[in-house]
């Protein structure tokens, strides 16, 4: 990914982006398939369905309980951005209203805290903007009947039964860039086989090179030396993992050359999620790229894989609190224009720019207010080597962890930089950084 790597780690990395030969990518035939967000009915009280009223879409339509139809009207998807949607809209908060009795609407996704929803284990599904749980208007459960927010009490009216669906908030997110440790291959398959309760796997890097040249790392994603890594990867995503994948980091050149050449570059990028079946892409942008190149970027993705395709941004953590940024474009500004189409940001608590040894940064992102926190994953060195410095022990990122849920129950998640030798199981049993935090996190 990231800022300041090893030595030998950055120089592999520029290798990757400066080789002129290599193959063109191709077909590469996958065992599974990338699972989509869940979609379904969410019922509640008296086995009714949350319903959109007359399967209107216009602005403010309504939304009830009513009888359940298996109409699309009653088709929910739990979006990776915490947000939940039906017709192509949101369920929304109306007014960004925080006060009880404020009735919930269908709007036009937006990325706001008003669209923002966590399920929790009681059963509530919790706007964390408010603090409050989508509740049935006066605790009935006549069809027709309005939702609103209210203040969870754990009455039967704020008890819901969703679709089953992956991780929305709590993430545990893990960077799996070096597949091989020498001449040994790194597999990711003890994330699952442990149990770890991983949530998105990160592999990278992916570089788009001059000459139409695609590389992972130092070699083509076609090369047999990753055919291995696909088939354990697809294994992963038909086990509830979402897989990702990263484009840029340390090496520069891939976002210039989308930026000013897009209609060349980018059907490579394309091509790389089709044939590999990503279930997202983690932008990380370490090099100058203007605002309305990433946002073109951002859009075509969106347009092209659909409201279920994960798209995430990795920048410096004091970039999301108005620091220091390696991106050129400003990323409030990035959020305000094109946030309800970015699902969260694995932002860099390291290497000067941020620090995971207590709340202080993490709240710097969440008390400015413009990004969801929710959608903030915390970025950290999985081992000292992994980094120029910020490392922190786990330990102790697991205490500041546990602090910020105590304050912020939408907490975002961590992310680890990155796999292959993360503590405290070292090379010999990576998987363990997964567990930790999972655990950590109550999940």
């Amino acid at each position: 990914m990231k800022t300041l790597l090893s030595a030998s780690l950055r120089q592999r990395l520029a290798a990757a982006s400066l080789t002129a030969a290599a193959v063109s990518v191709t077909a590469f035939a996958l065992p599974a398939f990338a699972a989509p967000s869940a979609t379904g009915a969410i019922t509640g009280n008296g086995g009714k369905c949350v319903d959109v009223d007359n399967a209107g879409t216009a602005n403010g339509t309504a939304i009830q309980i009513y009888d359940c139809n298996n109409s699309n009207a009653q088709r929910w998807t739990f979006a990776a951005d915490g947000s939940i949607r039906a017709l192509g809209k949101c369920l929304d908060v109306s007014g960004g209203g925080t006060t009880n009795g404020t009735p919930v609407q269908l709007w036009d996704c937006n990325g706001s805290k008003a669209q923002q929803w966590i399920y929790t284990s009681g059963k509530d599904l919790v706007n964390p903007q408010a603090n409050k749980c989508l509740d049935i208007s006066g605790g009935g459960s006549t069809s027709g009947t309005r939702l609103q927010l209210w203040d969870c009490v754990g009455v039967v009216q704020q008890k819901w039964s969703p679709p089953a669906h992956q991780v929305t908030h709590k993430r545990v997110v893990v960077y799996y860039q070096t597949q091989y440790n020498g001449t040994q291959y790194v597999s990711p398959l003890a994330m699952t086989t442990n149990n770890t309760r991983v949530s998105d796997v990160i592999v990278g890097a992916f570089h788009l090179n001059s000459n139409l040249i695609v590389h992972l790392n130092d070699h083509p994603p076609s090369h047999s030396r990753y055919t291995q890594m696909w088939s354990e990867l697809a294994t992963m995503q038909g086990r509830g993992v979402r897989v990702l994948g990263m484009i840029g980091g340390a090496a520069q050149g891939s976002f210039q050359r989308l930026d000013t050449q897009f209609d060349t570059y980018y059907p490579l990028l394309k091509n790389i999620i089709t044939t590999y079946r990503l279930d997202g892409v983690d932008l990380d942008v370490e090099e100058y790229m203007s605002l309305a190149g990433i946002e073109r970027v951002i859009r075509r993705l969106r347009a092209d894989f659909g409201p279920d395709f994960v798209i995430t941004l990795a920048p410096v953590a004091t970039a999301l609190y108005g620091g220091g940024n390696l991106s050129g474009f400003n990323y409030d500004q990035l959020y305000r224009n094109a946030g309800a189409d970015i699902a969260w940001f694995n932002a860099q608590f390291y290497n000067g720019w941020g620090y995971m040894g207590n709340t202080t940064n993490y709240n710097a992102i969440a008390t400015r207010g413009v990004i969801p926190v929710q959608k903030v994953v915390a970025g950290t060195l999985s081992n000292p080597g992994n980094g120029g410095s910020g490392f922190v022990d786990i330990n102790t990122v697991k205490s500041t962890v546990q602090s910020l849920i105590s304050q912020r129950q939408e907490f975002g998640g961590v992310a680890g930089w990155e796999y292959f030798n993360s503590l405290p199981g070292g090379t010999a049993a990576p998987w363990q950084w997964a567990n930790e935090m999972a655990t950590a996190q109550g999940r």
